[in-house]
């Protein structure tokens, strides 16, 4: 019986192709924009995962902004990550947390505002004030020239990314040129090897300037700490060191605890959680075509039940039966709906390969995504399908047929 309903449908479909196109048109549409977001954000979760394995397991973060419960979708989520929920990090803390036993290194995270420019190019970056342990921590390498030590904290000079390079200087490796910010200038000494997206540590290397923290107070006097880096001495002293980081941290904020303390694999499903979180609200909002979608097969089911209301009467006169009747027009919805998905499908991977080629960001479909979004294409034609069917199942035979006439 489906056999006949499968081949009933596809007639049906090739005898209306054009209208039929434009119907699957909303699920290709549909799939291959939630697929394609979907594989993106699970991509650059997996690189965020692949760099903090990567890291130090002695890593603690320090952020502004106090903790919350990423783990339920809010805009408080979304703002602890952009650093936007409030509090803030001062050059104190950052000295104060030098001084915490057990610390072996903290690392600041300052940026400056400003524009890069170069004779008559500019550059709008990232400007980054840090010290010299950054590579080290970020995990990050030069590839041409080389990073600042301790000893040139008051030196004129920059690491740029490969992004700046390109940008500022339409070179790979202008090292030794000079590079202006706000009238000061500094000397190129080293460029960052390129860097995968979405990274741990908010800071992409690809399109930052990195300058020695003293030497940014020549830009500018007053710097925002983005986070901190701190290395404990050892993996096994993380948990208490962390926790003498809140405490003496508390203790600069006025007991306010308007800061956030993370121990590496605490920032990792932080940052992961919210990363899940932007996947789904921009999926959801994708998956409005699959609505438009939906309404596009019904509509065409309707046209098609009064176009074919004669064959509809020819069939009940013969003895065909409601549910016949509503299985031959629900089929018919079904095909639309897997033909656009399967379409849908192979759309995103030709998008995720372009993705590929042209940035360094690695989509990941897998096939648990395929499948789910598969299926809610398929749930979409047949709900679409049920009411013109309906419709259709309850035409009276005469009445149908002396309609047709």
């Amino acid at each position: 019986m489906i056999g006949e309903y499968l081949k009933m449908a596809i007639s049906s479909i090739k005898g209306a192709k054009f209208r039929s196109a434009l119907t699957m048109f909303g699920i290709i549409v549909g799939v291959s924009s939630v697929v394609s977001i979907v594989s993106l954000g699970e991509g650059v979760r997996q690189q965020i995962t692949d760099q903090v394995g990567e890291i130090s397991e002695s890593l603690i973060v320090v952020r502004p902004g106090k903790e919350v419960d990423t783990s339920i979708i809010s805009l408080d989520a979304l703002r602890t990550f952009s650093n936007a929920s409030g509090g803030s990090l001062s050059e104190k803390d950052w000295r104060d947390t030098e001084k915490v036993e057990g610390v072996k290194s903290s690392v600041p995270i300052g940026v400056i505002s400003g524009i890069a420019s170069y004779q008559d190019n500019e550059y709008n970056g990232n400007i980054i004030a840090s010290t010299e342990e950054l590579p080290r921590l970020l995990n990050s390498s030069v590839e041409f020239g080389e990073f600042f030590d301790e000893n040139d904290a008051n030196k004129k000079v920059a690491i740029i990314g490969q992004d700046v390079a390109e940008g500022l200087f339409e070179s790979p490796a202008p090292v030794g040129r000079r590079l202006s910010i706000r009238g000061v200038e500094y000397i190129v000494s080293g460029v960052f090897e390129q860097q995968v997206s979405g990274t741990f540590a908010t800071v992409n290397v690809n399109n930052s300037i990195i300058l020695p923290y003293e030497a940014a107070r020549e830009v500018s006097g007053s710097i925002q700490l983005l986070q901190l880096f701190v290395e404990a001495e050892s993996a096994e002293t993380v948990p208490e060191v962390a926790e003498s980081i809140r405490d003496r941290l508390k203790t600069n904020h006025a007991g306010q605890v308007d800061f956030s303390v993370l121990e590496r694999e605490e920032a990792l499903e932080a940052t992961n959680e919210i990363f899940y979180q932007l996947t789904i609200f921009v999926a959801g909002v994708a998956f409005i075509s699959f609505i438009v979608g939906g309404i596009g097969i019904m509509n065409i089911m309707f046209a098609s039940v009064s176009e074919r209301t004669k064959e509809i009467g020819i069939r009940k006169a013969i003895g065909a039966t409601r549910g016949q009747i509503i299985g031959q027009f629900v089929m018919e919805a079904v095909v639309l709906s897997i033909f656009g998905g399967l379409l849908g499908v192979l759309t995103a991977l030709i998008i995720n390969g372009l993705i590929r080629v042209t940035s360094d960001l690695q989509p990941i479909l897998t096939t648990d995504i395929a499948l789910i979004v598969f299926a809610l294409s398929t749930a979409t034609g047949i709900i679409s399908g049920i009411l013109p069917a309906i419709q259709a199942a309850r035409k009276d035979p005469i009445t149908a047929l002396r309609d047709s006439n």
